[in-house]
């Protein structure tokens, strides 16, 4: 019998070619989707590099700004695993200038989907759909049922985008064939699959570097990238998935506690952790003028518990714990010579 086939979208990304690496490992056939063909030898020299064999991965063009290439990209296929969207590593001054791309690639792969006939899409989200612009909020626990407040003057761009995209996809697929599931990750860190560095991933590299001396009082969320690819997994093959919402997280951890799991594992980095936190006061005052300490602000001193019940109770995820994730991530910083002692 034929393989399964997969479409994996942005597969050239952090998350995808974990993804793409597991989907292979488990018999299924992947096809992925690349903005440029540079990008396709890149996710091709990832599978070499993990010993599996490059034949099991297609790759076809399909940009998330444009219509062509996707009734193509869907073809013959039984799942998709939307993970491409836009991640600066800065923070636009307009607060929509991600949407389009977001939003407007979920559209166009949401249709595309359910043309071609497709059981299950399943989105790749973020806590950034799930937990901010909700100010003076009292409740500390946030489950699959919350959705972020674009409307709030201090939600992000990329919170915007996030939000924006994943509620356009479960309004496309409302009066449609296509199951939808979504996984919505905290700050995703863990093994590298190579040299490039995404925005999830250079938090702990300007760390190690020592650029972040001192830090703002904020804690984060964070998951194994190892957990992210399987619960894509999960979530595209267990029934009972279908119009859910899967939040991950393995717990949070401040900046000073992230910088001294890296001091514990690498002694030789301890001298570059961060030093001291920024007075709430002059954080503040800085998001007056600074649109990143404006998303920062609302967030000082306050630790959101994500319900990651679904996750594990109806995936049967257990996550690697926030060390581990560090750890790894560290070690392969160190690895392909992304830092230096």
């Amino acid at each position: 019998m034929a393989k399964d086939r997969v479409l994996v979208t942005g597969v050239s990304g952090f998350i995808a070619k974990h993804v793409a690496g597991l989907l292979l490992d488990s018999g299924f056939a992947v096809r992925g989707t690349v903005r440029s063909r540079d990008r396709a030898d890149e996710a091709r020299a990832v599978l070499i590099d993990g010993a599996r064999d490059p034949s099991g991965l297609e790759i076809v063009d399909a940009d998330l700004d444009r219509d062509d290439g996707w009734d193509e990209a869907m073809r013959c296929v039984r799942y998709v695993l939307h993970t491409a969207s836009p991640f600066p590593a800065g923070t636009p001054r307009d607060r929509h200038a991600l949407v389009p791309t977001a939003k407007g690639g979920a559209l166009r792969v949401v249709a595309a989907a359910d043309r071609a006939g497709v059981e299950r899409l399943v989105l790749t989200s973020s806590v950034a759909a799930v937990y901010y612009g909700h100010e003076g909020r009292l409740d500390p626990r946030y489950t699959e049922a919350n959705v972020s407040n674009v409307e709030s003057p201090s939600i992000s761009a990329y919170a915007i985008s996030k939000t924006l995209a994943e509620r356009a996809a479960w309004d496309a697929v409302s009066d449609s064939r296509l199951e939808l599931a979504t996984v919505n990750p905290a700050l995703v860190l863990g093994p590298l699959a190579d040299q490039r560095v995404g925005s999830s991933i250079s938090l702990l590299r300007m760390m190690m570097q020592g650029r972040l001396p001192v830090v703002p009082d904020v804690n984060i969320g964070i998951v194994d990238v190892r957990d992210v690819a399987e619960a894509h997994l999960r979530a595209m093959l267990v029934p009972e998935a279908a119009g859910r919402r899967f939040l991950l997280s393995a717990g949070s951890r401040s900046l000073r506690e992230i910088g001294r799991a890296v001091a514990k594992d690498f002694p030789d980095f301890r001298r570059r952790m961060p030093r001291a936190t920024i007075p709430d006061g002059l954080v503040r005052i800085a998001a007056r003028f600074v649109p990143l300490a404006a998303s920062v602000a609302p967030e000082l001193g306050v630790t959101k518990i994500l319900d990651t019940t679904p996750a594990e109770e109806l995936l049967g995820l257990r996550f690697h714990s926030p060390e581990e994730a560090i750890r790894a991530t560290g070690e392969d910083l160190i690895r392909f010579g992304l830092v230096r002692r």
